[in-house]
């Protein structure tokens, strides 16, 4: 097999406002003395990735801007190809739910505990690289310097995440530009993008090294890619399951079971059965509540009475729901702050709009869900983490489930502080997508859970109750009777009066961990 001469190639696809792939193949700068293989040598090249107008692969090296980065590409295009199902639908991380993006929680979680046992520790580690080894772009350099680049599906979206982890032997002076950045884009056109350019780069190829059998392996790996047929698979990777195919079969029969006597468009509408490309699944948002994306302990019980919940709250329009959700205040005006300082700012926005506290000294979370007609019941899920799950869309009425069986218990306090922390997905994720199932619980979105336990906490305590009762009270708001005091007049839990107050300012770390060991304490609870 020989190398033959040729002059350089580019394609590209996409709009770099957006997102756009190119990928290039140059000049060997190393020549006949290259020691690659004929694939490797004919492959070399660079590419760039750009999102939202900025280019990812941009760097400094040697004082000079360099706009792509630059090595053999075939193995770049066999790992966009090998690990095409679950870059576009598998969204569950590794290990835990942390950081606010791929990147971020890849960096946090690199390193096991101290806490864990040797043994323990390599199975860390291998579950950590497994998942590096299908997300980072960087799992494909072999050798090359790529930027610190995650993908991966979030909910209906492609995120795009960086980071900013140096390679071991990376000159001093090589400097990727775009690092700590998160994007959310477009799924099915960031799909068509990336495969329009495998389909170019590797006929381009098969024209340099026709007689190639890697070359010829590539492209029928890429064919394969574009069908429907792949619909299972993608589906058990949207789940959270993978490669599990015995899982995902018998919660896929427990699915058909739930569903079974419901009309084919309400099938297709749960299960997005509809929503199936020759190149990803996109699915719906209660597909992944229903198939277990959001709680990797799912069982076959729990998603018959998922599945059955989502098919006694269907209804043919449910716009008449929706419209009273409709508040007038945009949370596009804070998306500069935290998800903390948000949820607070929302919250208290959310609770003077709906006069939730009237004549009261409280707030009254149930008299805000009546006059937004959205109803609440119980339902039972095995896992003890989830406090509840909200849905809405198109098809299904705003309306939220609390599992009787969480963790955090079954008290008049919880209960409260649920329904409010749900009424903040309700009203603040509608700009995420057209329809909303989300399990409050560990696997959530970190950023989307932050924001909801502060709007949460802001809309039970809104400042101008809290300086009300705190006059009426007249004491130190560093004492645990006078925060208790406070609580009881709020229909709040210590815990969280606690946390309000600390995240007010009104107290600092360490009255906050010594209010809270007290509290402990004085609870039965332990130090």
């Amino acid at each position: 097999m020989t190398a033959m001469t040729v002059s350089n190639w580019e394609m590209q696809a996409g709009d770099p406002a957006d997102f756009a792939f190119k990928l290039s193949f140059l000049r060997n700068p190393h020549g006949e003395q290259d020691r690659a293989t004929p694939e490797e040598a004919n492959s070399w090249g660079s590419f760039a990735l750009w999102v939202a107008g900025e280019n990812l692969c941009a760097h400094l090296e040697q004082g000079e801007v360099i706009e792509a980065a630059h090595w053999y590409m075939i193995s770049f295009l066999e790992w966009l190809t090998q690990n095409w199902d679950p870059i576009f639908h598998e969204e569950q991380l590794p290990l835990k739910n942390v950081g606010y993006s791929a990147a971020e929680a890849m960096a946090l979680t690199k390193s096991p505990p101290i806490s864990l046992k040797e043994l323990d520790e390599f199975e860390w580690l291998d579950e950590w690289t497994t998942w590096w080894d299908r997300h980072s772009v960087r799992a494909a350099r072999e050798g090359g310097l790529f930027p610190d680049v995650y993908m991966r599906r979030y909910g209906s979206s492609l995120e795009v995440s960086t980071g900013a982890e140096r390679l071991i032997g990376i000159p001093e002076e090589f400097t990727f530009l775009a690092p700590h950045r998160r994007y959310e884009v477009d799924l099915a056109k960031a799909a068509e993008v990336v495969y329009a350019v495998l389909q170019a780069a590797s006929q381009e190829l098969r024209r340099r090294l026709p007689d190639s059998r890697r070359v010829a392996a590539l492209i029928a790996n890429i064919e394969a890619i574009y069908s429907d047929s792949n619909a299972s698979n993608r589906m058990a990777w949207l789940a959270g399951l993978g490669t599990d195919t015995e899982k995902y079969n018998d919660i896929s029969s427990a699915v058909d079971q739930a569903l079974a006597g419901v009309s084919d468009g309400v099938r297709r509408e749960i299960t997005g059965a509809n929503r199936v490309t020759a190149l990803v699944v996109q699915g719906s948002a209660y597909a992944q509540l229903v198939y277990g994306a959001y709680s990797p302990s799912i069982n076959r019980d729990d998603v018959i009475t998922l599945a059955g919940a989502l098919v006694k709250n269907h209804v043919s329009d449910a716009s008449p729901w929706l419209n009273k959700l409709a508040l007038s205040f945009d949370p596009v005006e804070v998306r500069e702050l935290t998800p903390g300082e948000q949820g607070s700012w929302l919250g208290e926005r959310a609770c003077e709009m709906l006069n939730a506290h009237q004549d009261r000294s409280w707030v009254d979370i149930h008299s805000a869900f009546a006059a937004l007609n959205i109803p609440h019941e119980k339902i039972t899920l095995s896992d003890r983490e989830i406090r509840a799950v909200s849905v809405f869309g198109p098809n299904q009425r705003p309306k939220v489930f609390c599992n009787t069986q969480t963790k955090w218990g079954q008290s008049r306090e919880v209960e409260r502080f649920t329904l409010a922390h749900e009424l903040a997905h309700l009203l603040l994720d509608r700009n995420r997508a057209s329809e909303l199932a989300v399990a409050s619980g560990p696997w959530a979105p970190l950023f989307v859970e932050q924001r909801a336990n502060a709007f949460a906490a802001a809309f039970l305590m809104p400042t101008w109750l809290l300086r009300d009762h705190l006059a009426q009270i007249n004491g130190d708001i560093r004492d645990l009777e006078t925060i208790s005091s406070l609580a009881m007049r709020l229909h709040v839990s210590i815990s969280s009066m606690i946390d309000r107050l600390h995240n007010l300012g009104e107290l600092d770390v360490d009255d906050r961990f010594q209010l809270k060991a007290r509290w402990r304490r004085n609870s039965g609870l332990g130090a």
